[in-house]
């Protein structure tokens, strides 16, 4: 009996050891994580929709055993800065011989011929510019080994990503996060300023992507600190220096001058604002890209849900139409090695079906020169000339677009703003490189075949454009499905652009506003007062914005309504208000915000 006691006495106590044991494990693990729960409160959440660790051995800096799903910012901005340098210097390298440029012999000769009857024939084209044979050779040869080049790289990539296409390739722009809108700031023009109230206007549209505002410098950072560490936070949006990115200041003295032998940051900021937009994507933190000019608005919520949409995973690239026919030399395509057709594939830039694209018959020679617009042949660039106000992008997938862009952007004003507007001084060629790149390297994308339509004010007698209104291109392609499945079948005289821009507007439902480019005047609301603008000589006040079935007044009232909060109420600390004001809350700047703002704020408010 005393056995079976001491037995059991034993077991009581082992039973009771584990007990206390295991009651004081959990104990103490419970306590390690409430400390660690109390410690983490107060540090920032990371994101948990970041992309994929990069190849190994990319940066020494970091440990390859990391299971975290990012890198650190300052390690992708350095990977970043260096491959844009190198970049640069490879497309340095086949910069066209100015020498040959430049020489009188070879010097382009121009005529203004003005178009007839909105037809832009070949034998139109043709007839603005003469090219010598040694400025068209030189241009094409350099041309043809920027694309070679640009093949290589993305073939290399290619095979990287068979091996892991999980990881980003060593000669890709990493990015941080997935999808994201850009918009380049910068105290010039007052971008920072415009940026502002269009990140705000983004957020009351219902956007919720994160924003970066793109500053050429450090300098214009600290012109507008209030914005960059105050308001965008706010709204998450936050000021990104892309001088620092390319580490550029170590290079530059108090003067502002390069202080070593590196052209190419010497050349950077020397063709800045024309090579703004692929800068701004490239070292944006984002492989999704919703890139915004300052003066644009968006009209409703822009969420992460439109990368998801097929049209967008079809083409990765959406881009938009402005008013005029295009003006693309015929040169251009010989230059860049584009076989335009002999066929009709398109209707004054509305697409055909390609059931009747298939029908297409090829068309007599004296027809073609003469009687059709050159840019409904069959791979021609779009008819409507480009407007680069806003692009949609995904840069992993259109990185050698953007490289190319960023090619003819470089050689602009000599060369290819000739080519692609046929105008002496380039027109506005910087809006066509995108689109032209895209089309060059065979590269998917969507131009939206819905017309850009012009908002603004009528005074008298005489309409004031003001703005530019851009609609969405998931409901453009609905509204062109529907279309052609209805008439498709009842003959081509029923497919014509008229028709079918007419056809839209019949039903809002066909058309759905996704921005506003208020560009004409921008919105900068001392000079709209104080320049007569919006309130004339006589007295007589104006809106400048015209009411639509898709927004009416109470839309202008609210967009003064933030420019008000900010210059009057908050008393912003910015260059945009140093200007005209000398510094913020002086007494200049409280009269006329008791004066003339309150004064405006009244009556649009009615």
């Amino acid at each position: 009996m005393s056995n079976t006691t001491n037995v059991l006495s034993r077991l009581f106590k082992r039973k009771s050891f584990l007990l206390i044991s295991a009651c004081l494990i959990i104990f103490i693990y419970h306590s390690y994580t409430s400390i660690t729960d109390l410690q983490n409160s107060n540090k920032p959440k990371q994101r948990n929709n970041l992309l994929p660790d990069y190849d190994e051995g990319y940066s020494n800096s970091i440990s390859s055993k990391l299971s975290s799903s990012y890198k650190s910012s300052d390690t992708i901005n350095s990977h970043n800065s260096n491959l844009l340098k190198n970049y640069l210097k490879e497309l340095s390298q086949y910069k066209p011989n100015s020498q040959i440029l430049n020489d009188p012999e070879y010097q382009l000769e121009f005529t203004k011929t003005a178009v007839e009857h909105n037809l832009v024939s070949l034998s139109y084209l043709e007839s603005l510019v003469t090219i010598q044979p040694k400025w068209f050779d030189e241009v094409k040869e350099k041309h043809s080994n920027v694309v070679k080049l640009l093949k290589e790289k993305m073939k290399a990539i290619k095979s990287q990503k068979e091996t892991d296409p999980n990881h980003y390739s060593n000669l890709e722009f990493h990015s941080i996060e997935r999808d994201g809108a850009v918009i380049v700031g910068g105290h010039i023009n007052d971008n920072t300023w415009l940026a502002l109230v269009s990140t705000r206007l983004f957020r009351k549209a219902g956007g919720v992507l994160p924003v970066e505002v793109m500053l050429p410098r450090r300098e214009d950072y600290l012109k507008d600190r209030e914005i960059c560490d105050k308001y965008l936070p706010q709204m998450n949006a936050k000021c990104v220096i892309m001088e620092d990115i390319l580490k550029l200041s170590d290079n530059i003295d108090e003067n502002g001058n390069q202080i070593d032998n590196d052209e190419i940051n010497s050349e950077i900021w020397i063709k800045f604002y024309d090579i703004k937009r692929e800068l701004a994507i490239l070292l944006s933190s984002f492989e999704n890209v919703l890139y915004l000019t300052p003066e644009n608005i968006m009209l409703k919520p822009m969420e992460h849900n439109i990368f998801e949409k097929q049209l967008y995973k079809d083409n990765g690239l959406f881009l938009w139409t402005d008013y005029g026919p295009r003006t693309t030399l015929v040169s251009f395509y010989e230059i860049t090695d584009i076989k335009f057709g002999n066929k009709k594939t398109s209707e004054f830039g509305l697409p055909l079906t390609e059931e009747l694209n298939k029908k297409a018959v090829e068309i007599k020679e004296n027809h073609l020169r003469d009687k059709i617009n050159f840019h409904d042949l069959e791979n021609t660039l779009p008819f409507k000339q480009s407007d680069a106000s806003e692009i949609i992008i995904n840069k992993r997938v259109h990185l050698s677009t953007l490289i190319l862009s960023l090619y003819y952007n470089l050689n602009g004003p000599n060369v290819y703003y000739i080519l692609l507007t046929g105008d002496k001084d380039g027109g506005f060629g910087h809006k066509e490189t995108v689109t032209a790149a895209s089309h060059v390297l065979n590269n998917p994308y969507y131009s939206i075949n819905t017309n850009v339509d012009s908002n603004g004010y009528w005074y008298g007698d005489e309409f004031h454009g003001v703005s530019m209104l851009q609609y969405d291109p998931i409901v453009d392609s609905y509204s062109y499905e529907a279309y052609m499945d209805k008439y498709s079948k009842k003959g081509k005289h029923k497919l014509t652009y008229k028709n079918y821009q007419r056809w839209l507007k019949q039903s809002n439902e066909r058309r759905s506003p996704l921005f506003l480019n208020i560009n004409n005047p921008a919105l900068r609301p001392i000079e709209l007062i104080k320049d007569n603008i919006v309130k004339k000589e006589n007295g007589d006040r104006i809106k400048l914005i015209s009411d639509t079935p898709y927004f009416g007044g109470l839309f202008e009232r609210d967009i003064w309504r933030v420019m008000n909060d900010y210059i009057c109420h908050l008393q912003l600390d910015s260059d945009y208000v140093k200007k005209h004001f000398g510094k913020s809350g002086s007494k200049e700047q409280i009269e006329f915000c008791n004066g003339e703002m309150k004064e405006h704020m009244v009556w649009v408010s009615n």
